[in-house]
Parts: structure tokens; C-alpha cells; sequence
């Protein structure tokens, strides 16, 4: 058995090693823009980021040599965003903090408002505004997804693309077939990925891919999923509101679906995420320091630690080291890690069109880039849905 946990633990540290926290020298960069169109056409749009944003992420974690991934997010189209800025907003920077990330993007009212879809703008924006890797080998990358007419507004959309050429931005236009317009608005989109060295994709909104599980025993999985939560102790002065961010990206993962639980778990228990939280969770502190916690600011903690000394604090804090251990290697039996590997595999293996469905397009364009570029990516195949 001890034999049995040790492989378990050595392939862990082998699949999942990784940096959530700060770009790590030696890696290639991907830098990966969404720019979403959020006016009434295209509602629905939010919820499908939303709940596949995990899956993207494991699979680009998950290629050989680990990249640096940063995701950031622009959208448009909504007139709450105000007219000054072209009904365009910066939703979350290229960050690697991807908890923040998905805070954000919950943090967006999933409201129906009727605006001007100023492409030009939101790519302009998306080049721009953007705090792109300086690293001249970096993958740099747009997924434009929405529809309506290009050329509305006052920026022209294909001087936004040639900026975008110049910074070595490739664009993905992703065109949702919602209405009877293809037809006249289709031209402008192909024309957008052709002056980028992107490719055009037709996807349809709330079109999902079948769910594939491979946790075997989903209630005990969710008690662990809980218990793993129960090991974080807050400290600092943004520790509370840290957790309960977290806290809440797992129940909103926990409602949309069991195969996006399933996705942020496998985040969640990953190197990627492990480890990385010391500015806000003791035990990752501790951790990396194995400090006697004699600094720590005693009234950031939880009520029940606030008056004890740092002794005792130290020794809380080891305990429930102890308790994410396990739960993780508990965990570990439910989740396997080569999960991308074979939910891609048994995806091959469904007799549906995929070629149109948000997440295996942006995973799919990836997967065919990055290996471009040298990376394994996990997969039997990069399928190609270029049209």
C-alpha cells in the first residue's frame, strides 16, 4: 500500500508541476485574449465561458513543456459599458490568477442589453489595452467571438487587425449563427481572421459538449471537494475575501454542471494551484517558508485563532497541512491525471459534430498552434475544424 501511495504521489508531482503566481523563466508564454460579444444576439455567450473557461485551462496546462498561460477578457456590445469607451470593456488583464479571472466573469450580469457591436473597437482594445508577453517566442492570441456587421463604429476594424499583425496577435473569429445574417456579415469576419493569420469558425451558443466524467463515485467526490475547502486558513488582510472567492468559484463550478465541478477540482488539487496561494492561505505559506508564523497579523485570521498565540496557530496550520494531503491523494483516486488525455479520447470517440462548439474550437486552435510551436498536447489528435 505505502508502495502503491508513493507512485500515486511521484506521478502527481511528474503531471502537475506548475506556477499560478508569476511568469516562470525558462517557459514559453501563452497569452490568450477572449473578446466577447455580449449585446442580445449573442445570449448565452457568457454561460458557455463561463463553464468551460476550466477545461481550456487544464488542457493548455496539460501540454509538454508547461507553458506559461495567461487568459484575459475583453467584451463589447453592452451600452452599460458606456459610449465613451465604445460599449467596450477591459473585464480582467492577462493574468495567470485565473480565480480572479473566474471572479470576473461571474461578477457580469447575465442580462440582455441590445447595443452596437463596434468590432474595430474591441479588437482595437483587445491589442492595445492589453499587458501582452514581451517575450518575442510567445503565442499571442485572440479569439474574436460574436457577430453582426464589422465595420460599424468609428474604428477601423482592419487597422485594428494590422496592429494586431504588427504585434504578432493572431485573431480566431468565431461567428455564433444566431440569426439570418450570415450571409452579408460572414465576408468581414473570414476577412478579419485572413489579415491576422487566424482561421474563421461558425460555433452555436449553448451548444455543449456531452458531459464526460471520470470521477466513479460523484457523492463522495463532492464530501471531498468540501473537506479539501475546509483545509484553507485565511490570514492578511485580503485573506477572507480570497477564500470566499474561491469558495464561491466552486459552488457556481458546483451548480452549472458536474463536469465543470469536475474541471476546477482537477485545477483546484494540481501543482498549478497548489502551492501558489501563499499571499492569502497559511498553509501554502508555511509551506513555502516553514516559518513560525511570529509575523503574522493575528487579526486577519478566523475568529476561533484571533486570540491564541502563533505557536498555536503554527500548529493548526500543520494539522490541516496534514488533512490536504490526504484529501488531495483521495481526491487523486477519483480524478486520474491523464484527465485531459482521456476526455479528449473518449470525445474522439462520440459520433457528434464538435466542430462547432465553443470550447473544442478555442481547445482545438490551441492544441493545432501549440504544437506548431514544439508542444505535446495531450492529444491523439489536434483536430482541425479550418473550414
Amino acid at each position: 500500500m505505502k508502495a502503491l501511495k508513493l507512485i500515486v504521489f511521484l506521478l502527481f508531482l511528474l503531471f502537475y508541476t506548475g506556477n499560478t503566481t508569476s511568469p516562470s523563466r525558462g517557459r514559453e508564454s501563452i497569452d490568450v485574449v477572449l473578446c466577447l460579444d455580449l449585446s442580445g444576439s449573442t445570449n448565452g455567450l457568457l454561460d458557455d465561458v463561463r463553464e468551460k473557461l476550466w477545461d481550456v485551462i487544464n488542457q493548455v496546462n496539460s501540454y509538454r513543456p508547461a507553458p506559461e498561460l495567461r487568459i484575459g477578457v475583453v467584451a463589447f456590445s453592452r451600452p452599460s459599458f458606456g459610449a465613451k469607451s465604445g460599449y467596450v470593456k477591459v473585464l480582467q488583464k492577462l493574468t495567470n490568477d485565473f480565480d480572479q479571472l473566474s471572479f470576473e466573469l461571474y461578477k457580469l450580469k447575465p442580462t440582455i442589453e441590445k447595443g452596437d457591436q463596434l468590432v474595430g473597437e474591441a479588437i482595437r482594445v483587445s491589442v492595445k489595452q492589453m499587458n501582452w508577453s514581451d517575450d518575442k517566442d510567445a503565442l499571442k492570441v485572440i479569439f474574436l467571438v460574436g457577430n453582426g456587421m464589422v465595420n460599424a463604429g468609428v474604428d477601423n476594424y482592419r487597422e485594428s487587425c494590422e496592429l494586431a499583425s504588427e504585434r504578432k496577435i493572431v485573431i480566431h473569429s468565431l461567428y455564433c449563427r444566431t440569426r439570418n445574417n450570415a450571409e452579408k456579415e460572414l465576408p468581414g469576419w473570414r476577412e478579419i481572421a485572413r489579415l491576422t493569420g487566424g482561421e474563421q469558425y461558425d460555433i452555436r451558443i449553448h451548444k455543449r459538449t456531452p458531459l464526460v466524467l471520470t470521477s466513479t463515485n460523484i457523492p463522495e467526490f463532492r464530501e471531498l471537494a468540501g473537506q479539501l475547502t475546509g483545509t484553507y486558513l485565511y490570514y492578511g488582510e485580503n485573506g477572507l475575501e480570497r477564500y470566499k472567492m474561491m469558495a464561491s468559484i466552486d459552488k457556481n463550478a458546483l451548480l452549472a454542471n458536474e463536469m465543470t465541478f469536475e474541471s476546477r477540482l482537477f485545477y483546484k488539487i494540481s501543482d498549478r494551484y497548489q502551492f501558489h496561494q501563499q499571499n492569502w492561505d497559511l498553509i501554502d505559506h508555511l509551506k513555502m517558508t516553514n516559518s513560525a508564523l511570529e509575523d503574522i497579523n493575528m487579526t486577519f485570521l478566523p475568529d476561533s485563532l484571533k486570540f491564541t498565540t502563533p505557536a498555536n496557530v503554527r500548529n493548526v496550520a500543520l494539522q490541516l497541512k496534514d488533512k490536504r494531503s490526504k484529501t488531495i491523494m483521495d481526491l487523486r483516486r477519483h480524478i486520474p491525471y491523464d484527465r485531459q488525455i482521456t476526455i479528449n479520447k473518449r470525445l474522439e470517440d462520440r459520433d457528434i459534430d464538435k466542430s462547432d462548439i465553443f470550447e473544442r474550437v478555442v481547445i482545438n486552435t490551441l492544441n493545432r498552434m501549440a504544437a506548431e510551436k514544439g508542444f505535446t498536447t495531450g492529444t491523439s489528435a489536434s483536430i482541425d475544424f479550418r473550414r
